[in-house]
């Protein structure tokens, strides 16, 4: 069997995969038979590890990782579905992920980047609505995506909720999440100072800069304002990196983690395990507990 047909299969045992992780996989794919020089099942241990070898000579452990896992997922299905005995990709080991940065941000780089917003000539026009999007991140943990799908008729004020649209989502899931007081707060100014629409983006730059072209935000607006954010406060801040935040405060605060794993919208707890981060002083927590 083809590895493009597997794909297909694939796809039709998860119909609820977004159309972004599909083209994930077909070039994940796409990559593999131009490396491994193979488009069919059947491929032997040795030839995957030297395919990982040859990702490795270019890229991060972590890449391959990713890699690995996508491919592992795709060749499961072959299994289940009777084409394959065993999964080839099973007896391939993790690699050890040297790259081990940090990727929360912290409450002084949060105080940089809100000190910047209200003091800039150019941000402190519209800083409410700069404010709003950034809070956004940094309660909710939401995805980039996840940000410019918001709609006013998903924002519910009477239940303080907020619904995620599965056509935003990663897994092509929708989720509904709790909002707290300085985020209603913050949706009932923008709504006050809007003429959008119940079906309108919440959150439109393009309504509020010149700069930014179009009649709709796009992900790419989102991460051209924080790349140019990081550059101004001199520390890289992102969506991603406020995810990381979110899970690991909320994970060392004791909270139940199969609720963090609703929060960020995982299917699998141990995506969210990955987005959890520990130090030493987290560590000393634990052990003067013993």
């Amino acid at each position: 069997m083809k590895l493009e047909k597997l794909l297909e299969l694939y796809q039709q045992e998860k119909p609820q995969l977004s159309p972004r992780t599909i083209q994930k996989y077909k070039s994940i794919v796409k990559m593999f038979i131009e490396d491994a020089e193979n488009d069919d099942i059947f491929i032997t241990r040795n030839k995957c590890v030297q395919w990982r070898n040859k990702i490795l000579n270019r890229s991060s452990a972590g890449n391959c990782n990713n890699y690995h896992r996508h491919m592992k997922s795709l060749f499961n299905t072959a299994v289940k579905l009777g084409y394959l005995e065993s999964n080839v990709f099973n007896s391939i080991p993790i690699l050890k992920n040297v790259a081990s940065n940090r990727k929360t941000i912290s409450d002084t780089t949060i105080e940089r980047l809100v000190s910047m917003i209200i003091n800039d000539k150019y941000y402190s026009q519209h800083a409410r609505f700069y404010m709003a999007m950034i809070d956004v991140f940094r309660f909710t943990g939401i995805r980039r995506r996840q940000l410019i799908g918001i709609r006013w008729c998903d924002v519910n004020f009477d239940e303080q909720s907020l619904y995620l649209n599965a056509k935003f989502s990663k897994n092509g899931r929708g989720n509904l999440i709790p909002i707290n007081q300085i985020l209603v707060d913050h949706f009932v100014f923008l709504k006050e100072n809007s003429r959008a629409k119940m079906r309108d983006q919440v959150f439109n730059i393009t309504e509020v800069s010149h700069r930014y072209k179009g009649n709709q935000m796009t992900e790419g607006h989102v991460s051209q304002l924080f790349v140019k954010w990081s550059d101004k406060i001199g520390t890289p801040i992102s969506p991603h990196r406020f995810r990381h935040t979110v899970a690991t405060k909320i994970a060392n605060s004791g909270c139940n983690l199969k609720s963090l794993q609703q929060l960020l919208g995982h299917t699998d707890i141990k995506t969210t395990f990955g987005y959890i981060e520990t130090n030493i002083g987290d560590l000393r927590k634990i052990q003067s507990i013993l």
